[in-house]
């Protein structure tokens, strides 16, 4: 039998000191450290700061991104989203832009909602740009406004490092333009008056410089504001434009302009995105993919639960629908009335998407969560949403 004296108090058991561990890490060089943080997800870091002013610092420091960015380990981490809210008539309206936080080990997948992730205003301010795009870390966009003209100035704006940026300006001056990027380089059309010999311009990255690009054949594209969306799909820019106007695809090896096929056409429309070099839409309430070999759309399928999230009564084809690549994810974002009929505001939605290859070659969604992310003044407008990637 064991007496009473030879058993030790709970409450005098030794314990270890709770910063023995973080004092041998400090001890280490700053630059192992940062390889360190550099190695594992993002999502740890906002614990990590907390810890200590050092690791505070490191984690904010551009060097941790520049290791993580050498050892191949940047996440696509940051989704940004821009709406424009009317104020006094007459005045510019306001544009904010948006940040999604997203709170790990929240993703629920049994159809309850999830509060962990929102979108919470962005804390710099940052102009609106409707052919802004996104290289890594960095926002690129032209500078414009509702009551200026056409402007040839760009903007760049790092978030990670809060810093502002400058480019050579563009050739030609323009509002409204759309943007893609291909290989580190930016491609730009439209915004300008169609007789311009610089409608169509790209700017290198790496060399910093601006050239121009060969003129689509079709006049009616380069009209106005016909060009509605471009994005890259196999080293090929597909063109979005006008209702009345044919969809076009440009050939960045070959340098030459084909019109896109009728079939391809018909079901683009605004809400598309392009992932891994497949293209994806939402049309006709549906969610589907456009099989290059086969050329013919087909449906996503395991999307099918969305359809919960919709009122009945909500006309779903007026409402805003935003596809975005979200670092091979797809993120659908939509709007519906706080509670139809009776409310001054929408919930803005969004799901996040993981595409799988299925049998037979389909492409099955899996959601990973669905919630309310923000809610806004049914007047609002939805403007830009674009992921980064640090």
């Amino acid at each position: 039998m064991i007496s009473e004296e030879e058993v030790e108090p709970p409450q005098k058991k030794a314990k270890l000191p709770p910063l023995q561990c973080e004092s041998s890490f400090l001890s280490l060089p700053d630059e192992i450290i940062v390889n360190c943080f550099a190695r594992i997800s993002k999502s740890s870091y906002r614990s990590l700061s907390l810890v200590c002013k050092t690791f505070r610092s490191l984690i904010s420091s551009p060097d941790l991104y520049a290791a993580r960015s050498q050892l191949g380990t940047t996440e696509i981490c940051g989704l940004y989203l821009c709406l424009r809210f009317s104020t006094v008539p007459f005045k510019e309206p306001t544009r904010r832009w948006f940040t999604l936080s997203v709170e790990p080990n929240r993703n629920l997948t049994d159809g309850r909602r999830c509060r962990g992730n929102v979108f919470v205003p962005f804390d710099n301010f940052l102009p609106y740009s409707n052919s802004a795009v996104s290289i890594g870390s960095k926002i690129y966009g032209e500078h414009m406004s509702d009551y200026f003209g056409p402007s040839s100035a760009i903007w760049i704006y790092d978030c990670q490092t809060r810093t502002w940026g400058d480019v050579p300006n563009m050739k030609m001056k323009r509002k409204h333009a759309s943007a893609c990027v291909l290989d580190d380089k930016i491609y730009v059309m439209g915004g300008c008056d169609s007789g311009g010999i610089n409608w169509f311009e790209m700017f290198d990255i790496k060399t910093q410089t601006w050239r121009t690009l060969p003129e689509n054949p079709d006049v009616k594209v380069r009209m106005g504001d016909n060009v509605r969306k471009i994005d890259v799909v196999q080293g090929n820019i597909y063109v979005k434009t006008g209702a009345e106007v044919k969809d076009w695809i440009y050939d960045v090896k070959e340098g030459k302009w084909s019109v896109a096929e009728e079939h391809l056409s018909l079901l683009w429309s605004n809400s598309w995105c392009v992932i891994d070099n497949v293209m994806y839409c939402y049309s006709c309430s549906r969610y589907k993919w456009y099989d290059l070999e086969g050329r013919m759309w087909r449906d996503v399928k395991g999307l099918e639960r969305l359809n919960r999230y919709r009122s009945a009564s909500n006309d779903f084809g007026n409402c805003m629908v935003e596809l975005v690549n979200y670092g091979g994810k797809l993120a659908i974002l939509w709007d519906r009335f706080e509670r139809p009929g009776r409310s001054q505001n929408k919930n803005i939605w969004c799901a996040m998407v993981v595409l799988n290859r299925g049998f037979g070659g389909s492409i099955w969604g899996k959601i990973e969560w669905v919630n309310v992310v923000l809610t806004v003044p049914k007047s609002y407008k939805f403007l830009r949403c674009i992921a980064l990637s640090v």
